[in-house]
């Protein structure tokens, strides 16, 4: 099949496959319409297979369609970082890409970040924001070379290494922590759960936790960011469960109380990366980077983050 192709066809086709429209992939690439129609013809007569369905809006692909569009967007990953290595003079040039939960940012990676970058100042480094689900597809997917989720994701094709530990504590107003003082899980029944939402590793750590308690909220509200889901929960608007570190400046203020009665949850936040898949020299570092980081600063298991997350929240990027 590749001896029909070169890499055009490959590379629409990913864009295709992300954009979910033909015109939008075409805009995105510089091409007219009819040139991204042809490549994707020859990918189906190269394959022998229906790539894409044509909906009234837009385009699905099908089962072959994303089995292809996973290696295609391998081969070009491959592809870019042969022509990085090429390029090399001994400084390192090409991309890294890392996913990375925003709040994780905010709360660690300032700092080792921007040190990274003013050491290698030839590399494009792209911080794509993403839940633990969404991190991880992109890692199997190559579109990220490293990601860091809030727990082992137990796939086989993947290497977890561990950065941080710590605890999920559920969090509520000063009045409504009272109430919960005083009443247990009960009392959640007249408040609101309040997080990320059902793609997040901390939502789905709440709502377990309200099952095996036979408990259950009044409802739902999702939020985009940490800071809104700590406003929200300061306002009285209902409880959330997320990492102590995102919120003890708060805890130390007042303006936020722990809910001791619900108890904590043990989590471990740790670099993801394919194992079959060398690095590029650019994403290596940034790795390297990372894990010398957290190894010389904070406690792989626990709450010693609170100093460095003060550092890095003062440098975020």
């Amino acid at each position: 099949m590749l001896d029909r192709l070169d890499g055009k066809p490959l590379r629409t086709f990913v864009v295709v496959s992300e954009t979910g429209s033909l015109s939008r992939a075409a805009q995105q690439l510089g091409y007219v319409q009819s040139t991204v129609t042809t490549h994707i013809r020859l990918l189906e007569e190269a394959s022998g297979r229906r790539l894409l369905d044509r909906l009234p809006r837009g385009v699905e692909l099908t089962e072959a369609g994303r089995k292809l569009a996973a290696y295609a967007s391998r081969l070009l990953a491959l592809g870019e970082e042969l022509e990085a290595s090429l390029r090399e003079d001994g400084e390192p040039r090409g991309q890294a890409r890392l996913r990375a939960l925003e709040s994780f940012c905010v709360a660690y990676l300032g700092g080792v970040l921007q040190r990274y970058l003013r050491r290698y100042p030839s590399v494009e480094l792209e911080l794509g924001g993403g839940f633990h689900r969404d991190t991880v597809e992109a890692v199997l997917a190559q579109r990220a070379d490293l990601g860091i989720v809030p727990a082992d994701p137990q796939r086989p094709e993947l290497a977890f290494e561990p950065l941080v530990g710590g605890s999920l504590v559920w969090v509520a107003a000063p009045p409504e922590a009272a109430a919960i003082a005083s009443e247990g899980w009960a009392a959640l029944a007249r408040m609101r759960l309040i997080g990320y939402g059902s793609r997040c590793q901390y939502t789905g750590a709440a709502e377990e936790l309200l099952r095996r308690n036979h408990a259950a909220c009044k409802g739902t509200i999702e939020y985009d960011s940490m800071e809104m889901i700590k406003q929200a929960v300061k306002s009285g608007l209902g409880v959330a469960l997320v990492p102590r570190v995102h919120v003890a400046a708060e805890l130390g203020a007042g303006t936020l109380a722990e809910c001791a009665a619900l108890g904590r949850r043990d989590i471990a936040f740790g670099l993801i990366r394919l194992k079959h898949r060398e690095l590029g020299r650019p994403a290596e570092l940034l790795r390297q980077s990372i894990l010398q980081h957290f190894r010389s600063t904070v406690s792989p298991d626990g709450e010693a983050a609170a100093a460095p997350a003060k550092d890095a929240a003062s440098e975020a990027v």
